[in-house]
């Protein structure tokens, strides 16, 4: 099925906003518009939990290195 709406999006996007089509251009939207939504609220994972009792601090350190793949 994702298949499906990848080469309905493509082609609406071809004909609708590259080729001025109004009917794929709302085909387009739609379906851009769908995708836009779901990644809004799906779930995002949870790397860490922590409960913290009153008075517990918790510091964030975020260097930006990324670590070598060792594959």
């Amino acid at each position: 099925m994702g298949a499906l709406i990848a080469m309905l999006r493509r082609t609406a996007f071809r004909r609708g906003v590259r080729g001025n089509n109004h009917g794929w251009l709302t085909v387009w939207i739609t379906l851009a518009s769908a995708e836009l939504v779901r990644k809004l609220v799906s779930a995002k994972p949870v790397v860490e939990q922590f409960e913290l009792r009153p008075g517990d601090t918790i510091l964030i350190r975020d260097l930006g290195v990324i670590p070598d793949d060792p594959s």
